[in-house]
C-alpha cells in the first residue's frame, strides 16, 4: 500500500534514506537531523510531498527552473526495497500532475531504477557530476 507520509513515519524514512545513500555510494554523508527536518517540511508544505510503502519512499517538491516559469516536480529521494518503486513513482506523478507540473525530474544511478524510468517514458536529459 502506498500512502502519504506522516510525521510519525520520519524515523523510518531516515533509515531508508541511509540505505539509499549506501546503495548508490552517495557523495554526501546522511545527516539524520537535516534529513528529518527536510522530510517534516515536505510533509507539511503545500508544494512538497512524501509517499511511503512498507519499505520504500519517494519525496519531492514543486519548483521552477531558471528557464521557464512552468512548475516542475523534482524528486529528492526515491528508494524501494519492497518492489514498490513503480507504485511510488505513479503516486509522485499523479501528485505532480495535480500541481500542474509540466516536467518531472528524477534521479537514478542506473540499474533497475533507470530501467523503470525508461519503460515509463523518461529519458536522460542531464548527467550530474559531483566533486
Amino acid at each position: 500500500m502506498i500512502r502519504e507520509a506522516r510525521e510519525a513515519d520520519i524515523p523510518r524514512i531516515i533509515g531508508m534514506v541511509e540505505q539509499l545513500a549506501a546503495a548508490v555510494n552517495g557523495p554526501q554523508k546522511v545527516c539524520r537531523i537535516r534529513t528529518g527536518e527536510t522530510l517534516s517540511g515536505l510533509i507539511t508544505r503545500p508544494d512538497g510531498g512524501v509517499w511511503i510503502s512498507e519499505r520504500g519512499f519517494i519525496a519531492g517538491v514543486i519548483t521552477q527552473t531558471i528557464i521557464s516559469p512552468d512548475p516542475v516536480a523534482v524528486e529528492l529521494g526515491w528508494w524501494a526495497a519492497d518492489r514498490s518503486g513503480l507504485r511510488l513513482l505513479r503516486a509522485f506523478e499523479a501528485w505532480a500532475r495535480g500541481h500542474g507540473a509540466t516536467l518531472i525530474k528524477l534521479s537514478c544511478n542506473g540499474g533497475p531504477a533507470q530501467q523503470i524510468l525508461e519503460r515509463s517514458g523518461y529519458r536522460v536529459a542531464e548527467i550530474q557530476m559531483v566533486r
